[in-house]
C-alpha cells in the first residue's frame, strides 16, 4: 500500500476515535404526572400533553423528532406517556447526532390557560456527549404540575394563544397524525375565538392544515381528525 494512503487511513481512524461517543439507540421510561389549576389547586381534566424527544446534530442544529407522544389528562388531572424503545437514530443523520440534554420536553395546552413547557434540568451526567444517556427519563414523572388561567382581556388572550408545537424540532410531517387530540383542541379553540370575533392566525385552522400539508401526501386532515373533533 502506498505511504500516503496509509497516512490517510490512519488520519480517518484517529478522527473517528476522537468523535463523541453518543448513543445510537435510545429508549424512554414512562411518564405519569398530575396537572392542577394554579389558583384552585383542583385537578384539570382535558389538558393536552405532548412529550417531545428532539435530535440534534454535532453543531447542535435540530434534525427532527426521534419520538413524539401525546396524552390527555383524565378527571383526576392525571396523564400517562408510555415508555418506548429501543429506537435507533436514523442512519442518514450525521455521526454524533443525539438527543438534547433537556429531553423530553413536555408541552401543556388547555383553552383559556397559559401554555406551559417543561424540560429536564441539565443533569451533569448529560452535559458531555461521552456521558450520553441511552435510557431517558423525565424530571417531572410523578410530580404535580400547575397551569395558570390566562388573566387578561379576550383580545389579549387572542394575541397570546398559539400552537405550542410550532417552534419544536425541524418540522413534523403530517403533524395531526402524531398529535390528533392536540390539533383537534387547537382547531376547536380557534373556532371558538372566531365565533367571538377574535381572529387568531397563530392557531391552526382545519382548512389551512388541508391546504398547507397537501404537498406531503398526508391525506385529508378533515377526515383524519373527524372522530377527534366529535
Amino acid at each position: 500500500m502506498e505511504l500516503p494512503r496509509i497516512i490517510l487511513h490512519l488520519y480517518l481512524l484517529l478522527t473517528a476515535l476522537s468523535l463523541p461517543a453518543c448513543a445510537r439507540t435510545y429508549s424512554a421510561r414512562p411518564i405519569t404526572a398530575t396537572v392542577i389549576d394554579t389558583d384552585t389547586q383542583e385537578p384539570l381534566e382535558g389538558v393536552n400533553v405532548v412529550a417531545d424527544w428532539v435530535l440534534y446534530d454535532p453543531a447542535w442544529r435540530g434534525t427532527g423528532e426521534l419520538e413524539i407522544i401525546e396524552a390527555v389528562t383524565d378527571e383526576q388531572g392525571q396523564f400517562h406517556i408510555p415508555g418506548w424503545g429501543p429506537k435507533a437514530v436514523p442512519s442518514h443523520l450525521p455521526y454524533g447526532t443525539r438527543l438534547g440534554n433537556e429531553d423530553p420536553a413536555l408541552q401543556f395546552f388547555k383553552g383559556g390557560y397559559r401554555i406551559r413547557v417543561l424540560v429536564n434540568s441539565r443533569q451533569p451526567e448529560r452535559l458531555r456527549p461521552e456521558n450520553d444517556i441511552p435510557v431517558r427519563y423525565s424530571d417531572w414523572d410523578g410530580k404535580v404540575i400547575k397551569l395558570e388561567k390566562f388573566k387578561g382581556t379576550l383580545e389579549d388572550y387572542g394575541k397570546y394563544i398559539h400552537d405550542p408545537m410550532q417552534y419544536m424540532g425541524s418540522g413534523i410531517p403530517c403533524p395531526w397524525k402524531k398529535m390528533p387530540r392536540l390539533y383537534a383542541a387547537l382547531i376547536k379553540e380557534r373556532e371558538r375565538l372566531d365565533s367571538l370575533g377574535i381572529h387568531n392566525t397563530n392557531l391552526p385552522s382545519l382548512q389551512a392544515m388541508e391546504n398547507y400539508f397537501s404537498f406531503e401526501n398526508c391525506g385529508s386532515a378533515r377526515e383524519f381528525l373527524r372522530k377527534y373533533r366529535q
